[in-house]
């Protein structure tokens, strides 16, 4: 895996053919998607190619994507568990975990939920 980055674009902005042509030519690989927010992709650069879309790396927390599958990032790498998120976050989400017992709890109240 090269580096995660995260494209964002208003849902009509060209850059979402462009990006979905260059998957579908296997240049470029979509690892989650919600196509009327973001898309985060593996690219060893930062992927400026695309229009009216822009490329910044992904903050640490749960990407749901429309089907309600989750992606856990921290430090721009994937985890496994909502737990392991809480523990990148750092002390005060720790806290919070020991109050709540539940980490999607704690990553919603603390605004790491996309």
């Amino acid at each position: 895996m090269a580096t995660l980055w995260i494209l964002r674009g208003d849902h009509e902005a060209p850059g979402w053919n462009e990006l979905r042509k260059a998957y579908d030519e296997k240049k470029v690989e979509i690892i989650h998607l919600d196509a009327k927010v973001w898309a985060i992709i593996d690219a060893e650069e930062e992927p400026t190619a695309y229009k009216d879309l822009t490329a910044s790396r992904p903050a640490d927390g749960m990407y749901i994507d429309p089907n309600g599958t989750p992606l856990y990032l921290v430090g721009g790498n994937i985890v496994t568990s909502a737990e392991e998120v809480i523990e990148g976050l750092g002390q005060e989400a720790r806290d919070m975990m020991g109050k709540t017992g539940d980490a999607g709890t704690v990553l919603e109240r603390l605004g790491k939920v996309y």
